[in-house]
């Protein structure tokens, strides 16, 4: 079984071959059948006809033994010795051989019609006939009773070599059957052979699409393949666009973190040494949430998202209830609209929390100095739920808000990494839905997910 489903080579052969082999021996144990009935129905006529032959051949001499010429032409007809028994028309024994065969069952006792019957001669199975007619023998008129019997040997020997003469060819079509589907198998897997050949001498660094002509049948592999190659590639580019992009957004922070580090350690006084730390305390807070949010990232592209039953109303006010405060103390209106009946729907708790983080903070963060009052509104529109995050603050431009959802994208002076809203982007592509933005009469992000 580990073979079969292990070599396509070999499946293909057991596949083709043993419904060959079952469809012969069923013809071979057909054949031989058939070739017993004909062997039966041969030698039975052969039987009948010599017990004719000597029924008529004892009338005619009057009783006497067949010839032996004749005797000799009866058992070359037959292939074996033939036996016969004569009894008279008063019931006497005329000529032959003693003791005939009898039926083990009740046969038809009517006159001028033979009677066939398997028998025991001297312990050995015979097949005989018998014939009653009306005869003058010796000037005696009466019914004869001719018996005529024949070893089984040699019928069967005949039906077993009808038989081996069928299996024999068809042993020989199932060998040559076996040949050219082997032959056949091979010829026909030598593209995926070439295939394998190709793919092997490539080097890990080369994910081109496979352009080679291959047969229809593997097109599909082919093609799933080329499918796998321009992902890796497209993933490997995003890759390398990462690590860039990180290097390059990592390196003002750690420059920065590491001057101040120098400051702190130079102040003269105590209060500056407390000034200049809060600042490298600022400075490490905002390496950290990039790294954060770049490892978010990271992390969405192979993560299964957990998928559970959970309350929308619940999620939205323990987060909101947490980045109140920040707002508070900046003298900004923080207000939340929840909804009005409790709606239960499939999706990820931590996912949702980190994209309305993220659309509060970037509100906070670039909302500027005229930014007073953000407000959350929680919806139900069709087969969605919608997450609106609306605030009075520093409106985007409309060229600005494709941009502004592009990994390390910033729009204009600002602090951040440019992840935040690629992250929003990202999570709610997760959850089937997506984001819009408008920037009147306020800039409002709506984050909305399907209903499930």
């Amino acid at each position: 079984m580990k073979l079969l489903s292990s070599s396509l080579r070999f499946r293909l052969f057991v596949l083709i071959m043993l419904p060959l082999l079952i469809v012969a021996c069923a013809a071979i144990y057909w054949r031989f059948e058939e070739a017993r009935k004909t062997a039966a129905d041969i030698f039975d006529r052969q039987l009948i006809m010599i017990c004719l032959a000597v029924s008529r051949d004892v009338s005619y001499s009057g009783g006497d033994s067949l010839s032996p010429t004749t005797m000799n032409l009866f058992e070359d007809a037959a292939g074996s010795p033939i036996f016969y028994h004569v009894y008279g028309p008063d019931g006497s024994f005329v000529t032959g051989y003693s003791s005939p065969p009898v039926s083990k069952i009740e046969t038809d006792m009517r006159q001028n019609v033979p009677q066939v019957f398997d028998a025991l001669h001297l312990g050995r199975a015979v097949r005989a006939v018998r014939l009653i007619e009306s005869v003058e023998i010796s000037g005696i008129s009466g019914a004869s009773v001719v018996t005529v019997w024949q070893e089984l040997e040699p019928r069967q020997n005949f039906a077993r070599d009808l038989a081996l003469k069928a299996a024999m060819v068809m042993a020989l079509l199932i060998l040559t059957v076996a040949g050219v589907v082997i032959f056949g198998i091979r010829l026909g897997l030598r593209p995926l052979g070439q295939l394998e050949e190709a793919i092997r001498k490539r080097n890990p660094s080369d994910i081109r699409p496979i352009e080679r002509q291959v047969p229809f049948e593997a097109k599909g592999i082919v093609s799933r393949l080329n499918v796998l190659f321009s992902q890796l590639t497209q993933a490997q580019e995003v890759s390398d666009r990462i690590i860039s992009n990180a290097a390059h957004q990592l390196r003002n922070p750690v420059a920065a973190i590491h001057s101040m580090a120098q400051a702190t350690l130079a102040a003269k006084s105590l209060p500056d040494s407390k000034d200049r730390a809060l600042q490298l305390v600022d400075e490490t807070r905002r390496a950290v949430r990039m790294t954060n949010q770049m490892l978010s990232l990271e992390q969405l592209r192979g993560r299964n998202p957990k998928f559970s039953s959970n309350d929308i109303n619940k999620v939205i006010k323990d987060l909101t209830s947490r980045l109140a405060p920040k707002a508070l103390k900046r003298d900004i209106d923080f207000n939340v609209n929840l909804l009005h009946e409790t709606i239960h729907t499939l999706f990820d708790p931590i996912l949702i929390s980190e994209a309305i983080t993220n659309l509060i903070e970037n509100a906070l963060q670039h909302g500027g100095k005229q930014l007073s009052k953000i407000t959350i509104n929680v919806l139900i529109e069709g087969k969605f739920i919608k997450i609106e995050v609306e605030n009075d603050g520093q409106k985007l431009l409309e060229a600005e808000i494709k941009a502004c959802f592009e990994r390390f994208s910033q729009i204009g002076e600002n602090p951040g990494a440019g992840l935040g809203l690629a992250l929003v982007n990202e999570i709610a592509e997760i959850h089937n839905g997506g984001i819009n933005v408008v920037v009147s009469p306020q800039m409002k992000f709506t984050f909305y997910m399907a209903i499930s």
